[in-house]
């Protein structure tokens, strides 16, 4: 019996071990979860012609630092865009570099 009293003894013990090896590997997991969590949003090129924004084109979806840096950089327009998103003729068409506006409604 001593043996079967020293395994009830030492139970709690290793219950514990195992319990804090359970809470660290869920505390990492939580952490790395929110880390990875990337904001993202749908972005399109706008431009502003004589003081009007006109939408040019979507660009569809930006996570992190491809967001920030497209934001910031802007778009390079190839070519010459001589209508809107939506089909309608601008009043002077558009090259070069246009803004880029992302997560907004439009």
């Amino acid at each position: 019996m001593t043996g079967f009293n020293q395994f009830l003894k030492e139970e709690p013990s290793i219950k514990k071990k195992k319990m804090k090896k359970v809470a660290i590997f869920l505390g990492a997991v939580a952490v790395f979860s929110l880390s990875s969590c990337n904001k993202c949003a749908e972005c399109h090129a706008a431009a502003d012609i004589n003081g009007a924004e006109y939408e040019i084109m979507e660009l569809g979806e930006y996570c992190g630092d491809e967001l920030t840096s497209i934001e910031e950089s802007g778009y390079n327009v190839t070519g010459t865009i001589y209508v809107d998103a939506d089909g309608d003729s601008l009043p002077s068409p558009v090259t070069g570099n246009v803004e880029v506006h992302c997560g907004e409604d439009h």
